[in-house]
């Protein structure tokens, strides 16, 4: 059985999967996915091996035909500065960052204390 509390046992592909979900959230932070955060997202989790399904499930989030997932912040807490840093390149892809999204940042930060 995989303990994430210390983060030493979760997968490198359940880390990503996790990760990909809270991304998708910050995408949409700001009411509106723009075409070059949908593009980085996808470079990312094609970059990170993200099945074939959870790619194609990602599209289908990130052009608004599938609800969102909520990430298990559990597997994420761990590696909390790899992550932050996943949200800063995200909202960098955009190039302007949103007031929503520098909250989200703050609150993402907080979350994975």
């Amino acid at each position: 059985m995989v303990d994430a509390s210390d983060g030493t046992d979760v997968s490198t592909a359940e880390f990503t999967s996790e990760l990909v979900k809270l991304l998708v959230q910050v995408a949409w932070a700001d009411h509106d996915v723009a075409p070059a955060e949908a593009e980085a997202l996808l470079a990312f989790a094609r970059r990170r091996g993200l099945s074939t399904e959870e790619q194609s499930l990602l599209q289908d989030m990130l052009a608004g035909r599938a609800p969102l997932v909520p990430p298990n912040l559990g597997l994420l807490k761990p590696r909390r500065t790899e992550v932050l840093r996943a949200v800063k390149e995200l909202f960098l892809s955009d190039v302007a960052l949103a007031d929503e999204e520098e909250e989200l940042l703050t609150q993402i930060a907080g979350l994975l204390d």
